[in-house]
């Protein structure tokens, strides 16, 4: 089965297995589109479960199964896209803490959202901050 997302930045269908042939700059424009369209069905999703637990109605399971797995398939697309956007970094040891930290992340990403997540690492970095006694500043 073979992965495509429909564009309308770019006005075409793309596969999975080209976006190395992107441009740099249809790169960028996919990827906004990507992130705008993850975070789209996350604010779809998070209405439904609401609006389900508001009125004591079940949310369809089954409509939610569907937002989730179009969300997982546009994250792979936009992982697969931030690699055509940035240059390889040049390769270095990589340690296990590194590693980890970065599967951990991205388990996360999908899991919660950008928006939570970001939320997330700044209460972190503020607690961590202020453990150090060192004045948080505004990133």
């Amino acid at each position: 089965m073979e992965f495509t997302f429909n564009s309308k930045s770019l006005e075409r269908q793309v596969a999975l297995h080209e976006i190395h042939q992107l441009s740099v700059a249809d790169a960028r424009k996919l990827h906004a589109e990507l992130v705008i369209a993850v975070q789209a069905m996350d604010d779809k999703v998070n209405e439904a479960q609401f609006a389900a637990q508001a009125s004591g109605i079940p949310a369809d399971k089954d409509w939610i199964h569907r937002v989730k797995k179009k969300r997982r398939i546009c994250v792979a697309f936009a992982t697969q896209v931030k690699q055509v956007m940035e240059p390889p970094a040049p390769t270095q040891p990589t340690s296990f803490v590194t590693v980890y930290q970065k599967r951990f992340d991205e388990l996360l990403l999908e899991e919660l959202g950008q928006t939570v997540l970001d939320e997330i690492k700044s209460e972190a970095r503020d607690l961590a901050l202020a453990d150090l006694q060192v004045p948080a500043q505004d990133a």
